[in-house]
């Protein structure tokens, strides 16, 4: 019998409901630049405003992990990547402060090939939540 356990996971992206917000933002005072008649260096300020908010929205980056029983997938960007559980070695956390509390997370990922890979999206954590989510999967942390 096997146990479903439940997904662990981090994602930030582009697209949200902020980004649609601007976006209306952009396109009003585009539109208010226009009908104003104000000079056309504010005009194109306005577009160039559209513009950027629109190519964050298409663009759509992606920040974060999933973790399940099948492995650990990451997105940084464009860059996105599936690592079987059987392909880490071991898992390193820890804490970039001095003082408990202070800093931020970090993980990285120990694998077999050889290759050290940086957690996007653990610094959310702090660090026993990590190691126990780590641990769930019988990975090896070192902290």
């Amino acid at each position: 019998m096997t146990m479903l356990r439940e997904t662990f996971e981090y994602r930030d992206q582009s697209r949200t409901p902020a980004s649609y917000l601007a976006l209306g933002a952009a396109m009003a005072s585009a539109y208010l630049m226009h009908t104003l008649g104000l000079p056309g260096f504010h005009q194109w300020l306005a577009i160039l405003f559209v513009v950027v908010v629109l190519w964050r929205i298409a663009d759509n980056s992606i920040h974060g992990f999933r973790l399940s029983d099948e492995g650990l997938e990451f997105f940084e960007g464009r860059y996105h990547r599936n690592i079987a559980l059987e392909e880490i070695a071991s898992v390193t956390i820890y804490q970039t402060g001095h003082k408990p509390g202070e800093g931020e997370t970090r993980c990285i990922l120990n694998l077999y090939s050889g290759d050290r890979l940086s957690l996007p999206g653990a610094e959310r954590f702090g660090t026993r939540r990590l190691v126990a989510e780590f641990a769930k999967l019988g990975l090896p942390t070192l902290f």
